[in-house]
């Protein structure tokens, strides 16, 4: 079925050919295409009518006479062409219309599912199959204040709530499996399980997804093709959706596909987990104030695994890692037996040759000490896990948490906290600084964003919002 970006190619397609043209005279081969008013009334009403726009609402289109609003919905397989002859007409094209340039727009339809209503100009809102539709995805107004109550209150699975057209119109099957593979949720979750910011996660997937299949003209599956034999490609972008049995992009599993409220869905069983507590990763730049927001974490019994200190204690007890490290850096890193940490950061953050050194020695062995915590975790932590990982994106690990919180604070202030607490210069101080991700582009990344520019208080009052959210959803004991 087409969805909304194929509906909007097929919209800014036709505006091309048919705006400022006029009727001249109608076919209608298939009757019950045409809903309202009769047969003979449309034909009457719509003669001799120039087009003046074409809109759209939802999946529906929606044509501007000079006195009336051509309301159609496509369905499974409806299409408009544009015919230069009634040589090329075929048995499917069921409703004909004459334009005043010799050229014919025509709608065909295989199945025949495509629907026609002709009201006043502009009144499509009184149409009840209007009227009780959604709002669109990329509507401004659709934002978590309009889509949480309506998810927080359902025991059905997130699936099917976005392919509730009441609740979002627009999106199908495919933009639903792209959206909530971005947002890392599982398919089978159920709405009033779900917390305040994975629901403004799956509205910004949304987005991102609609935009980007709006801008590539949708996708093109099976025998659904846009007007006038345009393609989509999105097809060429999708993550999931028809890909079971292909490696996923991000984390190498298998996409698999289950049904879910009887439509076939396709997922990454890894990148979205089933059954897992909630895992938070923790992120920020350094001297960002991250530590100080991961204690408060540990400060409300919430399960805190930190991969500075899983780091900290994998040189002391993993001597694969330490004779690396040992052979990789030089006997000058070591003091008393063990890796002295100030030595080997001075090597390191003045060379991205010597950083990208240390991550291919250090990483494997962080990560997988991480997952094995994570496992254990599960079992005490069945709510909710914070992952404090500074190089959460660097490593390529965010795939590993369903929600992303970044720590931030201005450029300046960042150095002035580093100098202080290293005591160093602030050549020093900037040189550690870039050898990081930017602190703005973990912000821009981020799903959740603590500012610690000003003084503790106001950090502990944002944590504080953030934790009673999630304690009002169920996630906080």
């Amino acid at each position: 079925m087409p969805e909304l970006p194929e509906v909007e190619t097929v919209k800014e397609t036709l505006k091309n050919f048919i705006i400022g043209k006029k009727i001249i005279d109608v076919i209608v081969n298939y009757d019950k295409i045409v809903k309202s008013p009769s047969v003979e009334t449309f034909v009457k009403k719509i003669t001799n009518q120039t087009f003046t726009d074409i809109r759209r609402y939802g999946k529906y289109l929606l044509f501007d006479l000079e006195k009336n609003t051509l309301v159609s919905h496509l369905r499974m397989e409806g299409k408009y062409y544009i015919r230069d002859s009634v040589t090329e007409f075929t048995k499917h094209e069921h409703i004909i219309f004459k334009l005043d340039n010799n050229k014919y727009l025509t709608y065909h339809d295989v199945r025949k599912f495509g629907t026609m209503e002709l009201v006043e100009l502009h009144k499509e809102n009184d149409l009840e199959s209007i009227k009780v539709l959604g709002k669109e995805i990329n509507d401004p107004d659709l934002n978590v204040s309009y889509l949480y109550p309506l998810i927080k209150k359902s025991s059905r699975p997130i699936k099917s709530l976005l392919l509730d057209q009441h609740i979002v119109t627009g999106l199908g099957n495919i933009y639903v499996d792209e959206t909530l593979f971005l947002a890392k949720i599982h398919p089978r979750k159920i709405g009033n399980e779900l917390s305040y910011y994975q629901i403004e996660k799956i509205i910004k997937s949304a987005k991102k997804v609609i935009d980007k299949a709006i801008s590539l003209g949708g996708t093109t599956i099976r025998t659904y093709q846009s007007t006038l034999g345009v393609d989509g490609r999105f097809q060429n972008e999708l993550n999931v959706h028809t890909l079971v049995g292909k490696k996923c992009k991000v984390c190498n599993d298998v996409v698999q596909k289950i049904r879910v409220g009887g439509r076939g869905t396709y997922l990454c069983p890894r990148c979205q987990r089933e059954n897992f507590p909630l895992i938070i990763g923790l992120t920020g730049g350094i001297s960002s104030g991250k530590s100080l927001v991961s204690n408060m974490f540990s400060d409300k019994n919430i399960c805190v695994i930190d991969a500075d200190k899983i780091y900290k204690t994998l040189l002391k007890t993993n001597k694969i890692m330490y004779n690396k490290l040992v052979s990789g850096f030089g006997n000058s890193i070591v003091k008393d037996n063990n890796i002295n940490l100030r030595t080997l950061g001075n090597i390191v953050y003045n060379s991205s040759e010597k950083r990208e050194k240390l991550n291919k020695i250090t990483h494997p062995f962080i990560l997988e000490e991480m997952k094995n915590r994570v496992l254990k975790a599960k079992e005490q932590c069945k709510k909710m896990i914070v992952l404090d990982v500074p190089l959460l994106f660097e490593t390529k690990i965010d795939h590993m948490v369903n929600l992303i919180m970044s720590v931030y604070v201005n450029y300046d202030t960042q150095v002035n906290r580093l100098m202080i607490r290293d005591n160093i210069d602030s050549k020093q101080a900037e040189a550690k600084i870039k050898s990081q991700m930017d602190i703005k582009t973990k912000k821009y990344l981020a799903d959740i964003v603590i500012d610690n520019n000003n003084d503790i208080a106001n950090t502990q009052k944002q944590f504080n919002e953030i934790y009673n959210r999630l304690r009002s959803d169920g996630f906080v004991n």
